[in-house]
């Protein structure tokens, strides 16, 4: 289990909740610093935020 206070980067931690709410349908208002994801969740969340970097680089290499 992690909790989101537990998370030391502030710009990961951003980025969890917001991937949290997004995935609940909730605001990031709503979740809470003590929230706690069990590993299977956390790491489901870092898989969608690696997708997306993925993504993005793919976006801007020009030879694809």
């Amino acid at each position: 289990m992690i909790r989101i206070r537990e998370i030391l980067d502030p710009d990961l931690k951003r980025q969890i909740v917001e991937k949290l709410a997004e995935r609940r349908g909730m605001s990031v208002a709503a979740i809470p610093e003590w929230f706690e994801l069990d590993d299977a969740d956390y790491v489901d969340l870092l898989n969608d935020l690696k997708g997306e970097a993925d993504d993005d680089e793919r976006r801007d290499d020009y030879r694809m």
